[in-house]
């Protein structure tokens, strides 16, 4: 089963402002390696760049941009965010994260701020919350999709984005994620 984003022409209405070089609106997707990267690629194959336009936020840390090169579907612009990385274990590690958060909000809010994308996709990843918030702030409609391996429970990113409700839809990619969080919305999985 595959994810079905022809919703995505729902999430996108008349009040978002278009560019008036090229009316088709533009799409911030978040560019992550790993398994994010599948399941990215899965969705943005799926958007067709005859009605879209698209930019991509890819993660580095440590002056360290992998992520940068990765092959995408459609052409676009690509931005570096700052990565959160993994939880630190060590007394330091809150010092840590919470600077790397500091840098994504900042990083995200200039992102926006320069494309002033009409909708953000991001997948799973910490770094999508922090570009949610800006993209919220300037008017952006935010798509969540879960990450194919949470089957019962949200990540944490997910359960931030679904509890503040920073992103406007939320994807879950098992039917039972959905029964138990009633905004989750199922529509097939990615892979």
């Amino acid at each position: 089963m595959r994810l079905d984003f022809h919703g995505l022409d729902d999430v996108i209405d008349d009040e978002v402002p278009y560019s008036p070089a090229d009316d088709r609106p533009l799409v911030l997707v978040t560019l992550f390696g790993g398994g994010w990267y599948r399941e990215i690629l899965k969705i943005s194959e799926r958007l067709p760049a005859e009605k879209f336009r698209f930019a991509y936020a890819y993660g580095y840390l440590d002056k360290v941009h992998g992520a940068a090169e990765l092959p995408m579907p459609h052409p676009g612009e690509r931005l570096p965010i700052r990565f959160l990385g993994p939880t630190r274990k060590r007394w330091f590690g809150r010092f840590v994260n919470g600077w790397n958060l500091l840098v994504a909000c900042v990083e995200a809010f200039r992102i926006v701020r320069k494309l002033r994308p009409d909708v953000i996709l991001g997948l799973s990843t910490a770094s999508s919350a922090a570009l949610f918030l800006a993209g919220r702030m300037f008017g952006a409609r935010c798509i969540y999709v879960e990450s194919l391996t949470r089957v019962d429970d949200l990540s944490l990113t997910g359960r931030i984005v679904y509890h503040t409700r920073l992103a406007n839809v939320v994807y879950g990619q098992w039917p039972q994620l959905c029964r138990r969080l009633p905004r989750v919305r199922y529509a097939g999985a990615v892979l």
